[in-house]
């Protein structure tokens, strides 16, 4: 295939392809406790957790809505035209959620943490992630 063809990926490649990035993620990135990759109408692609203690299918519908919500925020304070991540901080972690601006399937990537993580370890390795679907157009 040359460079300038775009590549259409199938869901099932995607799938295969997101379970294979979540699981590198987690053995790479001490703390994270679940991460899911989502379509933009919030459904779930991939999930891993170490514990089943979430709802993928929830995780899914809130990393769409803030999704949604931040690129609204970004626009209507002329901050630019999309979000670069979300990160929430409580008291017991973080919630990391990124855009995967893939041509052929954007999706999203909700990330959480558990407080002892190190929050700069989980950006770059979550990064990371999004960077390997951006370039598989």
């Amino acid at each position: 295939m040359t460079e300038n063809k775009v590549s259409i990926l199938t869901p099932k490649v995607i799938k295969l392809a997101a379970a294979r990035e979540l699981e590198k993620l987690m053995s790479v990135t001490t703390g994270i406790e679940s991460a899911v990759l989502t379509t933009e109408d919030g459904f779930e692609v991939a999930f891993k957790s170490i514990d089943n203690a979430v709802d993928p299918s929830k995780l899914a519908a809130m990393a769409s809505s803030l999704s949604a919500i931040s690129n609204m925020s970004i626009f209507e304070t002329n901050l630019g035209t999309e979000y670069n991540s979300i990160i929430i901080e409580s008291d017991k972690g973080y919630i990391v959620i990124m855009d995967i601006d893939n041509e052929a399937f954007p999706m999203i990537l909700n990330v959480v943490a558990s407080k002892n993580a190190v929050l700069g370890q989980i950006l770059y390795h979550t990064r990371a992630v999004v960077e390997a679907f951006n370039r598989k157009v």
